[in-house]
C-alpha cells in the first residue's frame, strides 16, 4: 500500500460514523431508532512499525437502558471480516479490548471500531495510522553530494549517526534521537509516536536541547550557522557577516530530495526559487515543529508543520526576551534560511549537533 501524492502530512485523524440500522415497516417507511449514548473512542499512535502487535481499548459509549452492548472491530488491510471482541450479552464490565498486528508493508491503513445493540443505531469511530520503517521509510536521494560521511556511535544509547564535515566544523547529518534515560527522559517523538524516532528524531524543548549532544558535541550557536551558510554563497555574492540575519540562496544545498514510504510522496514539496542539491550532506527533512503541552501522563506535542518547515534550535537565548531562544528554520517555497526568536520550553524541535 503505498502514500497518495496529496498526501503531505500524516497525522492520526478521527472520525464519528453514524451506521444506520434501521427496521423497515413497510416499502416506503423506515422505522427510525434511537442512538446509543456517548461518543465511541480509543486511543492510537498514528504511527507502527510493520508487523507491530498494538492492543486498544474503546471507551465513551453506554446503553440508554444499563444494558449491554458491543463492538466489532475491522482494520483494512489486516482483516477480512469483522472481529468482535464484546457481544450485547456480555458483561457490562467487559472492555472490549481488541489486539491486532499491522501491515507487514509501508503505507497507511485504517483501524475501526463499531458499538451495537439491538434496537439502536450504532456508531462508529476510526484511526489513520502509518507503518515506518527505518530503513525503508525515508528514501534518501543525497543529490550533487559529492563528499563522504563518518559515523558516529553515541555511547549513551549505541545510536549510530552519519556525520559530515562543513567547513573546520563536523555536523550531524541526521536529527539527535537520545531520548534519555528511564529516571531523567527527554524529547519527543513525531506525533506522539515512538515508530518515528528514528526517522525524524526527536523534538526537544530549548533547556533540553541545550544538554542533549552526546560528550564532545554540542548545540551550534549563531556563529556556527553563519560559517555553515557562507561556505554554500554563491560565487561574487556578498557573504554573510550578521549572524542573527537571514541566510538567502543557500537552502538548497543543505536539503534533501527526499521521498517518504513511497517514490510517489516527496518530503519537500516542489518549489521553482529552490533547487534542492544537498550539496553540504546535512539532508535535511521538513520535520517541522511542535507546540508542547504539559498532561496528567507527562509532556506532549501537537505537531502540524511537518513537510513545510525544518527548523533547529541553535544555543543562543534572546538577550531581550528571557524565556526565548533562536531557531535556525527553512520554509519549503523560499530559498532563505531564516532566523526566529520562540519560547523556550512551550516550543519544541529537532537538533544537529556539531564538534
Amino acid at each position: 500500500m503505498t502514500f497518495s501524492k496529496n498526501i503531505r502530512i500524516i497525522i492520526a485523524v478521527a472520525m464519528s460514523v453514524a451506521a444506520a440500522v434501521s427496521c423497515k415497516k413497510d416499502n416506503s417507511d423506515e422505522e427510525m431508532l434511537p442512538s446509543l449514548g456517548g461518543q465511541l473512542r480509543f486511543e492510537m499512535k498514528s504511527y507502527a512499525f510493520e508487523n507491530e502487535s498494538i492492543t486498544v481499548t474503546p471507551s465513551g459509549v453506554s446503553h440508554p437502558e444499563g444494558r449491554g452492548f458491543g463492538y466489532y472491530w475491522t482494520v483494512s488491510s489486516v482483516t477480512e471480516q469483522n472481529d468482535t471482541t464484546k457481544t450485547e450479552s456480555d458483561p457490562v464490565t467487559a472492555t472490549g479490548e481488541y489486539t491486532f498486528t499491522t501491515p507487514d508493508s509501508l503505507g497507511t491503513f485504517t483501524v475501526s471500531c463499531t458499538a451495537f445493540a439491538s434496537g439502536y443505531y450504532s456508531t462508529s469511530s476510526s484511526r489513520y495510522v502509518t507503518t515506518v520503517n527505518v530503513r525503508e521509510s525515508v528514501i534518501d536521494t543525497t543529490l550533487g553530494y559529492a563528499g563522504s560521511f563518518s559515523y558516529f556511535t553515541d555511547p549513551r544509547d549505541n545510536k549510530i549517526y552519519r556525520t559530515v564535515k562543513v567547513g573546520d566544523t563536523e555536523w550531524f547529518s541526521e536529527n539527535l534521537a537520545y531520548a534519555g534515560t528511564e529516571d531523567v527522559p527527554t524529547g519527543l517523538p513525531y506525533d506522539n509516536a515512538s515508530a518515528m524516532t528514528d526517522i525524524f528524531g526527536l523534538y526537544y524543548t530549548w533547556s533540553e536541547a541545550v544538554s542533549a549532544c552526546p560528550d564532545g558535541w554540542r548545540l551550534p550557536d549563531a556563529d556556527d550557522w553563519m560559517a555553515l551558510a557562507n561556505t554554500y554563497v554563491k560565487s561574487g555574492d556578498e557573504m554573510f557577516t550578521d549572524p542573527y540575519g537571514d541566510f538567502a540562496g543557500i537552502t538548497g544545498a543543505l536539503m534533501v530530495d527526499a521521498k517518504f514510504n513511497s517514490e510517489d510522496n516527496p518530503m519537500w514539496e516542489y518549489w521553482p526559487d529552490v533547487k534542492i542539491t544537498n550539496e553540504s550532506g546535512l539532508s535535511v527533512l521538513p520535520c517541522g515543529f511542535a507546540n508542547i503541552t504539559v498532561t496528567p501522563d507527562g509532556k506532549a506535542g501537537y505537531f502540524d508543520t511537518a513537510y513545510r518547515y525544518a527548523a533547529f534550535w541553535t544555543g543562543d537565548e534572546n538577550p531581550d526576551e528571557n524565556d526565548q531562544a533562536y531557531i535556525r528554520y527553512i520554509y519549503w517555497d523560499a530559498p532563505v534560511m531564516q532566523l526566529s526568536s520562540t519560547p523556550k520550553e512551550s516550543f519544541a524541535t529537532t537538533v544537529r549537533c556539531v564538534k
